[in-house]
């Protein structure tokens, strides 16, 4: 039993994720035969062709990918229904090899096509077992045709007379068989280098992910003794201390704070990723949410001689959700316009409801966002490379979208280069807490 580990953490070497696209394209090609017989029964009539029984298999083929699909949905055992399926499609081709000329048909490329799909279902082994019986399938069809026992369906209007070619029929056979074990063996081996190179990846991400966290933990503990130590300097040499030392201690408690605001959000991203974060669901007034979290905003606009303006909707109403991730969402969104704004510009915050969602908008007048960015911004580390502005983290917006996410909302920013940017999300209106599935 080929039993290997799914690199993507889809399961064994051949996923249900494989199988179920692996059905998705026999079924598109099934179609798209289905529709080539249709369309020209004629012309397969005029090449001696049997079209009804090449639409019964290709009806057959597409009961397959039906059920196949079905079953996958039924959590039936995937490896069994992969060899079945793998099998079936290859019975199928070689029945259609005999319908449509025997030796004179170009359908046994299809059996190519069936071992590339087996390479990666089941390996290099698979493969070759899929590749074994599709030569098996062809040789008893050759030899039943050679010896009469089934009757050789001519096409092309051509005369062939299979019992007086046998020397042909062999290598015919082998002109088909050094194709398909060398797909097998190249499509094989592609395929298990690709699975083994994947779960070396996914391995070393896991390590680099452990490493970083527990660099992080370890890091937040003695940041939090200094920043107590500091807090305890001021309490008890503030009011003695002179200004420029007083000036000092103070830059050092915002950029204790800073840093342990970015630990803070290593830690909830980790957790987001890894599927561990649970909101804190709290009855949240929004209005009076959104004005503290722009007055803490509006003492960093000022030393950069901005203005944030607030257009809230009247009567804004309440909504479950989790109040500290909201408020760190918009704080960073507005941290980021203050930033990228220019000095005497304008912020403002606007808030609406929009049916059963709360819509949240950030507009500001910076320099804008490149289109090629656009959608790079939410991801982890990702930052607007530009001379004219300033560098950040690139962790603000990863949280962002992440928060958002997590309370069953949207986020997405409008930008033109030169005319500034709108970030913008959407949060349900909630009446209750969500029910936990």
């Amino acid at each position: 039993m080929l039993k290997r580990t799914d690199p993507l953490g889809q399961g064994e070497f051949g996923s249900r994720q494989d199988l179920r696209n692996t059905l998705l394209a026999g079924g598109i090609l099934t179609s798209g035969l289905g529709a080539m017989s249709i369309a020209s029964a004629q012309q397969l009539i005029a090449l001696q062709v049997p079209p009804r029984a090449t639409l019964l298999i290709t009806l057959f083929s597409f009961l397959i990918t039906f059920v196949g699909l079905l079953a996958l949905r039924w959590s039936v055992p995937v490896r069994p229904l992969i060899y079945v399926t793998l099998i079936s499609y290859t019975a199928i081709i070689t029945a259609l090899v005999h319908l449509t000329g025997g030796p004179m048909t170009p359908v046994p490329a299809l059996y190519l096509v069936v071992v590339v799909a087996a390479s990666f279902l089941l390996g290099i082994q698979g493969a070759y077992l899929i590749a074994g019986l599709s030569l098996i399938g062809y040789a008893v069809i050759l030899y039943l045709e050679y010896r009469g026992i089934l009757t050789m369906v001519p096409i092309w209007e051509l005369t062939f007379a299979p019992e007086e070619r046998g020397p042909l029929l062999v290598v015919n056979w082998l002109t088909l068989a050094l194709p398909t074990l060398t797909t097998a063996f190249l499509a094989g081996t592609l395929a298990e280098r690709w699975k083994r190179t994947n779960r070396h990846l996914r391995e070393s991400e896991r390590l680099r992910a452990g490493l970083t966290n527990m660099l992080i933990h370890d890091l937040r503990n003695p940041l939090s003794a200094l920043m107590g130590a500091l807090e305890l300097l001021e309490m008890s040499g503030g009011e003695t201390m002179p200004d420029e030392q007083a000036e000092l201690l103070r830059y050092a408690q915002e950029s204790g704070e800073r840093l342990l605001q970015l630990i803070n959000t290593m830690l909830d991203l980790a957790r987001m990723e890894a599927g561990r974060f649970e909101p804190t669901w709290e009855p949240v007034e929004v209005a009076p949410l959104v004005e503290e979290v722009a007055e803490e905003a509006s003492l960093s606009a000022t030393l950069e001689e901005q203005h944030i303006e607030l257009r809230l909707e009247p009567s804004l109403p309440s909504t479950y959700c989790d109040g500290q991730l909201l408020r760190r969402v918009l704080g960073n969104l507005l941290a980021n316009a203050v930033k990228y704004s220019p000095p005497g510009g304008t912020i403002r915050v606007q808030v609406m409801r929009q049916g059963d969602q709360l819509r949240f908008d950030v507009i500001d007048h910076g320099p804008g966002i490149p289109a090629a960015y656009r959608e790079l911004i939410f991801d982890k580390f990702s930052q607007v490379r530009r001379s004219d502005m300033r560098r950040g983290t690139g962790l603000g917006l990863a949280f962002c979208k992440m928060a958002v996410e997590a309370v069953g909302g949207r986020i997405w920013v409008e930008s033109e280069e030169g005319q500034g940017s709108t970030f913008s999300f959407l949060i349900p209106l909630r009446s209750a807490p969500p029910t936990q599935s």
